[in-house]
């Protein structure tokens, strides 16, 4: 499969920001607002099915939820937001409190105060716009676990219509987050115990739903994106999703399966993670591995993590150790305000059916007065009815309708496991015991070996189903079958033993 490449500089840049009501607003970093005021609530709230330490130390309480909502709102001449609010809000959602890490060594004093002070986009519990706007959550990351962290993005996509909803990441039980199966499907709850909220709210649209993920909140992303036949698309940034991560993770995720990950998807990472073409060529990343739907690997130019967060706008202008190796500097604007137009661009493409921003992306040219991103563009294949889809037929169909859409299925899509065996003979076991659709069981084995022609297992349970119906010639047949493709396979001996006598050798 070729992929198509398009180089795209700063001219992404350049690209149309819808401008605010007023026509003048701005977030920081000097990206326009668009026809929307951000509006902002925090929404307070617990998971009673987990478990985390009460807030006084005396026991377990239930799990904290506090979510960060920012949604699209009327225009209104109600005061904005200041930052400090939402560096308030940070102190209250880990304990004990501390101006985070990256904002108190990040800038000299001076500099956080005028911060604090400034105005942000967002209006507190502002009036919902007109209609229904596709819901994004968003995973945050390993030491940027703060909303803070990644509030530019949040206000900018939902002044251009989406709902936006995260909230701090915290471990399972601690606070402290482990880089471990446990804490990213920790994560993966979070993500979406919020997506439901965000989702039952009046203005959100339930059924567009898009996950962002940085970091660790990518890994966690990745896993969801996997698992929720829901999801539209999947925007990562900077994560350890395109090789195998050092941890293993997320692929040590019990529910990691590629052939599950199907959606749009759109990876944003420091250019030199990404592996020379040749190289991958011979041992490809997720972005070769990826069969189906639409993949865009884009090669930022920067060697900061930081680049990829809030901060990145915030006039950062200290060294600081464990997030960035230098200040982020004033290059890092600009980068930062790329990165954001191309989650918008790649949200309205693949959530709207609107391919203006993404079409005009992926055309805009090189540009010589700064650093560019890079683009890799995949369309991917059309992607066959998910495995799901087609047992769920099978379950209330039935067998006999149920095999004709497979075979069209089949038809259509040569060489493609669509179900995979174990799930078909567990299937088989289902109806002929617990189920009391015993007519049918024998469909789904038949089933199981024309979809698996060369699995002996396959051939071996429905030598079974004949037995057990009487069918004794088919099932002769069929055991012999199995043990042509495994001559060890120790029931079929025995069976063929019972149905014409010992095995001559």
């Amino acid at each position: 499969m070729k992929n198509v490449k398009v180089f795209c500089g700063l001219t992404l840049l350049l690209l149309a920001g819808r401008s605010g009501w007023a026509g003048q607003a701005s977030l920081p970093g000097g990206l326009s607002t668009g026809p929307f005021t951000p509006g902002f609530r925090l929404i307070e709230t617990s998971d009673a099915s987990r478990s985390f330490p009460s807030a006084d130390g005396a026991g377990a309480a239930a799990r904290p939820m506090r979510i960060y909502v920012w949604y699209p709102a009327k225009p209104t001449a109600a005061a904005r937001m200041r930052f400090d609010d939402y560096v308030r809000m940070t102190l209250e959602d880990f304990r004990p409190s501390s101006l985070p890490v990256p904002l108190a060594k990040g800038l000299d004093p001076r500099g956080l105060a005028g911060l604090r002070d400034q105005s942000v986009e967002s209006v507190r519990d502002a009036e919902p716009g007109p209609g229904k706007f596709p819901v994004l959550v968003f995973g945050q990351g390993l030491f940027f676990e703060s909303p803070l962290s990644n509030f530019v993005l949040c206000e900018y996509l939902a002044s251009h219509g989406y709902v936006v909803a995260t909230s701090p990441l915290l471990g399972t039980l601690y606070r402290l987050v482990n880089i471990n199966v446990e804490d990213v499907e920790t994560e993966v709850r979070d993500m979406e115990f919020v997506m439901a909220e965000a989702a039952r709210q009046p203005y959100a649209e339930p059924r567009k739903r898009g996950i962002i993920g940085f970091d660790l909140g990518g890994m966690a992303g990745l896993i969801m994106a996997m698992r929720d036949l829901r999801v539209g698309a999947f925007l990562s940034l900077d994560c350890g999703i395109l090789d195998r991560h050092h941890t293993g993770l997320p692929a040590a995720h019990p529910q990691y399966r590629e052939e599950r990950f199907r959606i749009p998807w759109m990876h944003l990472t420091q250019a030199g993670f990404i592996r020379p073409e040749k190289d991958r060529a011979e041992k490809p990343s997720l972005f070769e591995r990826k069969l189906y739907g639409p993949s865009y690997l884009v090669h930022v130019p920067t060697t900061n993590h930081g680049d990829f967060s809030s901060y990145a706008a915030l006039g950062i202008s200290c060294e600081g150790p464990g997030y960035w190796n230098a200040p982020l500097g004033a290059g890092a604007k600009p980068l930062y305000e790329a990165i954001c137009r191309a989650a918008l661009a790649f949200f309205d493409g693949h959530l709207r059916a609107d391919r203006g921003r993404l079409e005009e992306m992926l055309r805009a040219g090189t540009s010589s007065d700064g650093p560019g991103l890079r683009i890799e563009h995949k369309a991917g294949q059309t992607a066959p009815p998910t495995e799901a889809v087609l047992v769920d037929l099978i379950t209330n169909k039935g067998i006999a309708a149920a095999r004709a859409e497979i075979e069209r299925v089949r038809a259509a899509f040569p060489g493609v496991t669509l179900v995979d065996e174990s799930v078909l003979n567990w299937l088989a076991i289902y109806f002929q015991y617990w189920w009391g659709r015993e007519s049918e069981a024998l469909g789904v084995s038949e089933l199981n070996v024309v979809l698996h022609p060369g699995s002996w297992s396959a051939s071996d349970s429905l030598g079974e189903a004949y037995a057990a119906r009487g069918r004794k010639d088919d099932a002769i047949r069929t055991y012999k079958r199995s043990l042509e493709l495994n001559p060890e396979d120790p029931n079929a001996k025995a069976a063929l033993e019972g149905l014409t006598g010992p095995i001559k050798k």
